[in-house]
């Protein structure tokens, strides 16, 4: 030790006396050689430091059969001879860190496990029959688990991707928004559809679609399968099974093996119009023939169709239920063809899937 003007005086807590100008004036003081640190009143060679000089970043440190774990406490290595894996983990090190990590359909901190849910139904099947938010991920899934809806009615198990209530979110967004999803599990939102793919090529699934007409009544639509393709194939609707319910129309029959179309990225087959621009919204759009001016504007349904031209008008869908919430411009509105009562500015809806 000397005597000297204080200047960046590293110790054991702060070797690279990062620190030091918080507690020094340039006071005369008492200073460490160099090779030696401040451990206290004392100087101390580094190695007498314990894990703050050897351990400058990572503080916790795991051997290399996951039998022990080691940390910094108060100056000194505090040491856990019973870190064990669990039998759902491997000992193995990710990103430079060595611990253990549950395995592929677990999740947890590599010492306690646990299954995660693939999805909704695996969560009633394990007695839980509250509707509400659970963490699911779905076999092959390489993200990180995520929340979702869960409905428990009809007899559970439905994983909700879709939902509108009262137009707080919108849903007129870009390719993207609807590749990753949007919203709020418990609100309006759109799951999305790199998710929706792995889901239901996990399993063979059913779709029910709930619905609440314009006057307020309640319907639904269910069909025994339900598929998409991924992103290589614009998340076609590949596999829509028979169709049941009470809406008087099966109105995603018109959509069955369709392209997902948004704004920014058109599939819906027309060469002059994006269907996703003209409904505002983003769907499973198609061409559907030109047809007379005249059968447009003498018809009710407003929300399925919109003038081309003066002699000419057109429709993109069926269904359309990530349309415009609410809208009163032809051809936007969330609608059901057909639905009993009124087709338009439907109130709320809801997407759902469940093994079969």
């Amino acid at each position: 030790m000397e005597y000297g003007n204080c200047t960046c005086q590293a110790t054991c807590e702060d070797p690279d006396g990062k620190n030091c100008y918080a507690t020094c004036f340039e006071e005369q003081t008492c200073l460490c050689v160099e090779g030696f640190l401040k451990k206290g009143d004392d100087c101390v060679p580094p190695q007498e430091c314990s894990c703050f000089v050897e351990e400058r970043v990572i503080t916790v440190l795991v051997n290399t059969d996951c039998t022990r774990r080691c940390q910094c406490q108060g100056n000194e290595l505090a040491c856990d001879d019973n870190y064990r894996c669990s039998p759902d983990a491997t000992c193995e090190e990710r990103g430079g860190v060595r611990q253990c990590y549950c395995n592929d359909g677990y999740t947890g901190d590599g010492q306690n496990c646990e299954v995660v849910a693939t999805d909704c139904a695996d969560i009633y099947n394990a007695n839980i029959t509250d509707s509400g938010v659970y963490t699911i991920k779905p076999t092959n899934w390489s993200g990180f688990p995520f929340e979702v809806y869960c409905n428990m009615t009809d007899g559970g198990g439905w994983t909700v991707f879709q939902r509108r209530v009262n137009g707080s979110q919108t849903f007129f967004l870009d390719w993207n928004s609807y590749k990753a999803g949007f919203g709020s599990p418990r609100h309006e939102m759109w799951l999305g559809n790199d998710k929706l793919y792995y889901m239901t090529n996990q399993k063979n699934y059913q779709l029910r679609i709930d619905l609440v007409s314009f006057p307020g009544l309640p319907f639904y639509a269910k069909y025994n399968h339900f598929r998409i393709n991924n992103e290589d194939d614009d998340y076609r609707l590949v596999d829509l099974g028979s169709y049941t319910g009470n809406t008087g129309y099966d109105a995603m029959d018109f959509h069955r093996n369709k392209l997902f179309t948004t704004y920014d990225r058109d599939n819906d087959g027309w060469e002059s119009y994006n269907c996703a621009e003209t409904q505002v919204g983003a769907w499973w759009y198609s061409k559907f023939d030109h047809y007379s001016s005249s059968d447009c504007e003498t018809s009710p349904v407003y929300c399925e169709h919109w003038l081309v031209d003066a002699l000419t008008c057109a429709r993109c869908s069926h269904a359309n239920l990530n349309g415009d919430y609410n809208s009163s411009t032809r051809g936007t509105s969330l609608h059901w063809r057909n639905l009993v009562g009124y087709e338009c500015n439907i109130r709320f809806t809801e997407m759902k899937i469940k093994p079969i």
